[in-house]
């Protein structure tokens, strides 16, 4: 319901956000003129024309302040990477788009790489993890895009696609890191960047194929499921990928086994430190439905339906025993092979015997908050 106290609290928090934004601006920009340990608080507060317990009502620590500048580079990062997703219609053109948009970002905010080369080397803390994803976050996008691109028959299937991957990112920093250690003048970074990807493209790029025509022979012949099809599967599963990214690994390969092993019309439930924007729009590009959902600064909850079909119902703001009923209404409605979906606010004990009674096929995954996700389906 709104009330002028609601009001006043959006109105003071959008003024929140908006300082918020402008400091983490004045620190980018205070970054690419000196080095990270010449700039201060102080400094920063100053630019702003604030001083420096009004910039600590935003912030509690310089630190604080550069991991929010490490997250707001990840979530623009994400966001172009998202956007030459939807627009490339193949894996090497995206890719080739991909390094541009990069270059691009780097030429427009120059302290980026200066606070990434400063404290890469660290190894522990805040920044260190948030700079951590930030990389992990580049190289599963980067690594799945060459594993489409070999799929397609563009790339060479020789090379390890995570080998590849490594290469592609280290091609990115190691053209900033040049061009801060011999920096030329009026040279544009995206040229030079852009010359750089030709040379990784044409070690990458396949020979032509030449596909032999072969004669049937029926009594040779036999249907080989897909591995993904040949695994039993496992309808609904849960995936936390923060241990996975503190080890320093990249997530993405598990992410693609979990969802493959819960088959179609079966759900997987990924928590991760931030949001996977990339890796949301190459999983809905194969036709799978993603729903993202904050459970706090460094959580989110990624529910992803294998296929895209069918839609999870959100059951959870209904009261008891409404959750109950309209499982079993809908469950009663279902057709040989059809599956019902929903989340329910808690796990549904009183609703286990009534699916044995009418023998319903059940899977129910209790979550970390207490709810629980449902798949309801009849046997074929």
């Amino acid at each position: 319901m709104l009330s002028i106290d609601n009001m006043s609290r959006d109105t003071q928090r959008e003024k929140s956000d908006v300082r918020r934004r402008q400091i983490i601006a004045a620190t980018l920009d205070l970054l690419s003129q000196g080095s990270l340990d010449q700039v201060s608080t102080r400094q920063i507060a100053s630019a702003l024309g604030l001083s420096q317990p009004a910039l600590f009502r935003h912030f509690g620590s310089k630190e604080e302040l550069l991991v929010a500048v490490v997250e707001q580079s990840r979530a623009e990062l994400g966001a172009l990477a998202e956007q030459v997703l939807r627009e490339c219609p193949s894996a090497d053109l995206q890719l080739q788009h991909l390094s541009q948009a990069v270059f691009s970002h780097v030429e427009r905010h120059p302290g980026l790489p200066r606070l990434l080369f400063a404290h890469a080397a660290i190894g522990a803390g805040p920044l260190f993890e948030a700079l951590r994803d930030l990389h992990a976050m580049q190289t599963s996008l980067v690594t799945e895009l060459v594993r489409a691109g070999q799929r397609d028959g563009v790339l060479r299937t020789d090379v390890e696609a995570r080998d590849a991957a490594t290469a592609f990112i280290g091609l990115l920093q190691g053209a900033t890191l040049s061009r801060r250690l011999s920096p030329a003048p009026g040279a544009s970074l995206s040229a030079e960047g852009a010359r750089l990807f030709t040379v990784w493209a044409q070690g990458m790029r396949a020979a032509p194929r030449i596909v032999p025509v072969a004669v049937a022979d029926p009594a040779r012949q036999q249907i080989i499921a897909p591995p993904e099809q040949r695994r039993s599967a496992e309808p609904l599963r849960a995936l936390d990928v923060r241990p996975i990214l503190a080890a320093g690994v990249d997530p993405v390969e598990s992410i693609l086994e979990a969802l493959a092993a819960v088959g179609p019309a079966g759900v997987l439930v990924v928590t991760a430190p931030f949001r996977p924007a990339p890796l949301i729009s190459l999983l809905e590009a194969r036709g799978h439905r993603l729903d993202v959902e904050a459970q706090g600064s460094r959580k989110f909850r990624v529910q992803i339906v294998h296929g895209g079909q069918p839609q999870v119902e959100d059951l959870r703001d209904l009261e008891a025993p409404e959750p109950l009923e309209r499982c079993l209404l809908c469950a009663g409605a279902l057709t040989p092979g059809a599956v019902y979906l929903a989340r329910l606010p808690r796990f549904p004990k009183l609703l286990v015997p009534h699916l044995e009674q009418r023998g319903i096929v059940f899977q129910i995954l209790e979550e970390a908050d207490g709810s629980a996700l449902v798949r309801l389906g009849l046997p074929t």
